[in-house]
């Protein structure tokens, strides 16, 4: 496998993104695909226009919130698959922004925002589109269009992050003529990472040799398609919703438990991919009270762990056989992420985590000086036998549990 250019390696480096879904559809707070699967006529749901304000966007108050999520960069869908634009097309469409009462470009508002706060700004771009007959009608004309709107996000919003596109596998035996298009990104933004959601059936294919991380979506992979022998090295990416759905639905209230977030974001280091956790904006451009409160939690886990998010990757180490334990490495350290620990109480509260715990892992073969739990410095107790280690895993402290633990571990020199 030859080695990631530095765009990929940087864009691994940031772990976990923020993905938000906004557009017309979310007025009527039942998800993306309101239009189409609920059979709206789509004379009167594009009528969606004429309501949206985007009166409560605030993007640096998003962007701010993202940051303290401990979110590297944020994917903002420009146009969803309803075809409606976020941005200023300058006269390419009239089913933008700047055609609704909102009245402003948002996406310069998002990018400058992101700009001001160290985050990398992604544009979502769906290139199935419900909207422009032309998709139907003249597909040929159609990419032209596609192409002209990616070159104006490519073209008039300074540095970006990448490109994430969504629709190919509409009509997958089509020519989507993604040289041309892919080209355009090139040439204006040489270093934005290229991304194209393969669709369920084809989690992790790599369809063009420019594409830079191939997309899991809802999926759970074991292993991550980093490319074939002598080709260029992909990065990979899962993307996890808080509950069914992408867009904000107001009677979807099967929400996740923070447990499976936790899990899903360290499950997708453990296999070598970044995490994007989705939130829905509101009609008017907020972020819902309790994706509010699951983007703290995830922060919280962030503050005390996020730098083995960050910097390591998967390392031939592996825990004791039945256990979900697993270790990274950054090159320097590793990191064990310790599974379901638990609480220290006492004679009186107790909560499991009293005793010892040991844990197990194989393939370590450096001396280890020390190891140390990240979330208070705690040193553990452990004992390194050939390439087998066992750490005294010890509970949480009283009115602390975070779930998944990290333990650093630092080599003698």
């Amino acid at each position: 496998m030859s080695m990631p250019v530095e765009r990929i390696k940087n864009y691994e480096h940031m772990g976990l993104g923020l993905f938000i879904h906004w557009g017309l559809y979310s007025q009527l707070e039942q998800g993306e695909w309101t239009e189409f699967i609920h059979n709206i006529d789509q004379s009167k749901y594009e009528k969606l226009i004429n309501t949206f304000t985007a009166k409560d966007f605030d993007a640096e108050s998003i962007v701010k919130r993202a940051k303290s999520m401990g979110a590297k960069y944020i994917v903002l869908t420009t146009k969803h698959h309803e075809g409606f634009f976020l941005y200023d097309t300058k006269g390419l469409s009239s089913f933008d922004v700047m055609h609704s009462p909102a009245g402003r470009d948002l996406i310069k508002e998002y990018v400058d925002a992101c700009h001001k706060y160290d985050i990398s700004p992604f544009f979502y771009m769906a290139s199935y589109d419900w909207h422009n007959p032309l998709y139907k009608d003249d597909f040929n004309r159609y990419l032209k269009y596609l192409q002209k709107s990616v070159e104006l996000l490519c073209k008039n919003y300074g540095k970006i992050g990448g490109l994430w596109f969504d629709g190919n596998w509409n009509k997958k035996d089509a020519n989507w003529h993604l040289d041309e298009l892919y080209g355009t990104i090139r040439k204006y933004q040489p270093e934005a990472i290229i991304i194209n959601n393969t669709g369920l059936k084809n989690m992790g294919k790599v369809i063009n040799s420019e594409i830079d991380a191939v997309t899991y979506e809802r999926g759970i992979p074991d292993v991550i398609n980093h490319g074939e022998k002598n080709q260029k090295y992909v990065a990979g990416e899962m993307s996890i919703t808080l509950n069914k759905h992408w867009g904000v639905a107001a009677n979807d209230v099967d929400y996740k438990s923070p447990r499976e977030v936790i899990e899903t974001i360290c499950h997708g280091k453990k296999v070598g991919a970044n995490v994007l956790v989705n939130i829905g904006l509101t009609g008017t451009g907020r972020i819902p009270i309790i994706s509010q409160e699951y983007m703290k939690m995830i922060g919280l886990w962030m503050k005390f762990y996020g730098q083995a998010i960050y910097s390591a990757k998967p390392t031939q180490v592996k825990a004791a056989e039945g256990l979900k334990d697993f270790a990274l490495s950054d090159g320097e350290n590793d990191y064990l992420f310790i599974y379901n620990i638990k609480v220290t109480g006492n004679s009186n509260v107790v909560l499991g985590g009293e005793g010892t715990n040991p844990r197990s892992f194989v393939g370590i073969n450096k001396k280890i000086e020390k190891i140390t739990w990240l979330d208070n410095d705690e040193q553990l107790n452990f004992l390194q036998n050939n390439d087998m280690l066992t750490v005294n895993a010890t509970g949480f402290r009283y009115g602390t549990d975070l779930i998944v633990r990290v333990a650093k571990v630092d080599f003698e020199n």
